[in-house]
């Protein structure tokens, strides 16, 4: 198979994968009430503030007061402000939302007139700029505008072979002297110049702590660009990296960010008083100029006309002069910035739209869809992809084009075409009893424990023969009301109260519930808990059925991803009888009865 056809068949999966998307958001025919019922509106909103943010986009913190789907409103969707009343509407994108708040930004140069008229909505738009720059960047590798892309394409495919590789030399000087054997090693081979370099960073082995030796150790004469798929891995990486002392450049959806992250974004930087200064006084003039122009209002004469016209433009060329000074700065920080991060979208930024990295960091590019990655992945020389394969693959929503391939993510191509990877194998999170079921299933028994067993870290309280049934709801959502309750009153005996604890499900409608039960504690889908830990882990599996149905339960990843977060101890809440007569639930299981973590739910109730 040539590259161009390989292209061919990734722009046909994505076309699907669009088609799909848009199918969920746009249908004409729905009202508003279907509309929020489906999920893709929140209507009505109360406007609470407008104001003029980074780049002079309008930007609206508004409030509201009814249900949203919280799993498919959040920080950077593309999103339309629209009015009830007419047929008005703004695109924009989602900067936050969350407890009946948030805040948008508009893509115009002001704010509409309509929308102090009547009762406004937001409603989600498919993400079109993302598609459009992933179509982008595969065209140009299928008509070969980048030798170099092209190649590094044939690398990731097993179409060209690799060239050899320079011999690893020893690092003299560590900046962090604790890192292991393995770590260093994967360093080191990092810092070899390779077109292609994969770490493999299994749950709690330190990637990221790796990864910010290789910017250590390569920043004073290498440009070096990093990105992740999710705003939380990138925040999560920039805030490693500053806390090493590394001047480093946010871009992207940075609304939501870390204090200290804040600092280095555009909007941090501006904020800083030998910037903010001169901008204020501009902005002060062009509101004034524009609270002038806006007093004219429909009726009004020729001269009124022609004097709300000259306002306007005096409101425009100092706007003009905004733009010019804040990139001005901007530019200066790009040119003093050791690394520059964000997301592959947010690194499209026109700031670095022209500038070509010695090097290009993807962390969590297991995560990342394949077209998505070469976003970025374009604008370097060389590339390091980090991640673990046998964690939670992509989001794809059309079923067929993730079965044909879509959801292979850019690191499993790369180990799909035998590049060497580096495994990172010794885990600081877990004691051995809840890591080595997962390092047996998923790596070989090449994954080590840094920490040792001292007591019981982990539980499986089996629910067979208790009558504690799966529920559906009409929207399809599957839940398990017994489950919970158990949960519910044990949650003292299983925690102390320095615990950090969680309760995490793989069933959003389990999640849902949860959340109106469980009270001081956090409660999260696994796909949202991915990246992160805590002392105690509550995992409820819900699916309880006579026909052994486990629906999703059957992607092993997302399992993987759940027993591995929990540092002190994890409790699983099962039916064997339904789990059992698959083959990762039975040799899980078989795993708790040798280790002694075996219980009945039963041993709970009475």
């Amino acid at each position: 198979m040539t590259i161009q056809d390989k292209i061919q068949s990734l722009r046909n999966l994505l076309r699907a994968e669009q088609e799909a998307q848009e199918k969920r958001w746009f249908n004409a025919s729905l009202s508003i009430k279907e509309l929020r019922h489906k999920g893709v509106v929140i209507s009505p909103i109360q406007i609470t503030r407008k104001r003029f943010g980074y780049a002079d986009y309008p930007i609206i913190h508004f409030s509201f007061s009814h249900e949203y789907n919280q799993t498919q409103f959040n920080g950077g969707s593309p999103i339309a402000v629209f009015s009830e009343n007419s047929e008005e509407l703004c695109n924009g994108q989602l900067l936050t939302i969350a407890q009946g708040k948030g805040e948008l930004t508009l893509f115009a140069d002001d704010f509409p007139d309509w929308l102090d008229q009547g009762r406004i909505g937001i409603k989600l738009l498919p993400d079109s700029r993302s598609f459009n720059q992933m179509h982008g960047v595969l065209k140009s590798i299928e008509k070969g505008e980048d030798p170099h892309l092209e190649k590094l394409f044939g690398y990731l495919h097993g179409i060209k072979a690799l060239p050899e590789k320079n011999e690893r030399k020893p690092v003299k000087n560590w900046h962090n002297a604790s890192l292991n054997d393995s770590q260093k090693q994967a360093v080191e081979n990092c810092m070899i110049d390779s077109p292609v370099t994969l770490v493999h960073g299994p749950p709690g082995t330190g990637k990221t702590t790796t990864l910010v030796e290789v910017v250590e150790q390569l920043k004073s004469n290498k440009k070096i660009l990093i990105s992740a798929p999710s705003n939380a891995a990138v925040d999560h990486f920039a805030k490693s990296l500053i806390h090493r002392g590394i001047n480093v450049l946010r871009l992207g959806n940075t609304i939501k960010v870390n204090e200290d992250v804040w600092k280095h974004t555009p909007e941090g930087i501006l904020s800083q008083d030998e910037f903010a200064k001169p901008l204020k006084k501009l902005k002060i003039r062009a509101n004034e100029f524009r609270k002038m122009a806006k007093q004219y209002k429909r009726n009004f004469g020729k001269s009124e006309r022609e004097q709300r016209k000259l306002l306007f433009a005096e409101f425009k060329a100092l706007r003009d002069e905004i733009k010019k000074t804040t990139t001005h700065y901007l530019e200066k920080s790009v040119e003093n910035a050791e690394v520059i991060i964000g997301t592959p979208v947010g690194l499209s930024d026109s700031l670095i739209r022209d500038t070509h990295f010695d090097l290009v960091i993807l962390d969590e590019a297991a995560q990342c869809l394949e077209p998505m990655a070469w976003i970025v992945l374009q604008k370097g020389e060389r590339f390091i992809l980090a991640g673990d394969p046998f964690q939670l693959p992509p989001t794809v929503i059309d079923d067929q084009a993730a079965r044909d391939g879509l959801s292979i993510s850019i690191l499993e191509r790369g180990f799909e075409s035998g590049l060497t990877s580096n495994l990172l194998n010794l885990q600081y999170r877990m004691p051995p009893q809840i890591a080595d079921f997962s390092s047996s299933y998923f790596y070989d028994s090449a994954l080590q424990s840094n920490k040792e067993n001292t007591g019981e870290h982990l539980l499986f309280y089996d629910t067979a023969g208790a009558n504690f049934d799966e529920k559906k709801e009409e929207t399809g959502s599957i839940f398990n009301p017994d489950e919970l309750d158990t949960v519910v009153k044990s949650l003292d005996a299983w925690k102390t109260d320095q615990d950090e604890v969680v309760f995490i499900s793989p069933y959003a409608g389990q999640v849902e519930l949860a959340k109106t039960q469980l009270e001081n504690i956090r409660v999260s889908t696994i796909d949202s808990f991915q990246g992160q830990e805590a002392d105690v882990v509550i995992l409820s599996l819900v699916r309880s059925n006579p026909d052994g149905n486990i629906g999703f339960l059957k992607d092993y990843r997302r399992m993987n991803v759940a027993m591995t977060r929990a540092k002190q101890k994890l409790i699983i809440i099962g039916d064997s009888t339904t789990l059992g007569k698959d083959g990762f639930y039975k040799a899980f299981i078989d795993y708790t009865e040798e280790n002694g973590c075996y219980h009945s739910v039963f041993e709970l109730m009475y």
